[in-house]
């Protein structure tokens, strides 16, 4: 059995334990969180780029324009991208439209994802965005 004295001296000692430990826990879950949302809009960039570019190759008299890709891209993005902080707009690359069949369209979507929890972990060192990537090319119809 322990002395009185000794149990005095150890009675804040686990909440000093979860202080130290606290900030590390915290880390873990809001950079699976970030993780997260970061892959979840990779995802929607690339699906965003195959809706422009399937929308590009179907047959249609006239031919769909790239105006007509670039809006089928930015609203299927905008409505299904998370951001919490600064919204970026995706960037659109269409080289050409469909003229005949067989021809490759091309949709290129670039999109800058700014961290939640990175820039404040970084003091000014790192940047705190991604760019995502996303190219589909197809044949057309």
């Amino acid at each position: 059995m322990k002395a009185n004295w000794m149990m005095k001296r150890e009675k804040g000692a686990s909440a000093v334990e979860f202080a130290l430990v606290l900030w590390f826990l915290l880390l873990i879950v809001f950079g699976i969180i970030e993780w997260g949302i970061y892959l979840f809009n990779d995802h929607i960039i690339t699906d965003a780029s195959r809706k422009g570019a399937r929308l590009g190759i179907i047959q249609a008299s006239p031919r769909i324009s790239i105006d007509q890709i670039r809006a089928r891209v930015l609203q299927f993005a905008n409505t299904n991208l998370v951001t919490f902080g600064t919204q970026n707009t995706p960037q659109i690359t269409v080289p050409a439209i469909c003229t005949k069949f067989g021809d490759d369209l091309e949709v290129t979507v670039t999109y800058n994802y700014s961290f939640l929890l990175l820039p404040s972990l970084t003091f000014g060192k790192v940047s705190p965005s991604k760019t995502i990537t996303a190219r589909t090319s197809m044949k057309c119809e």
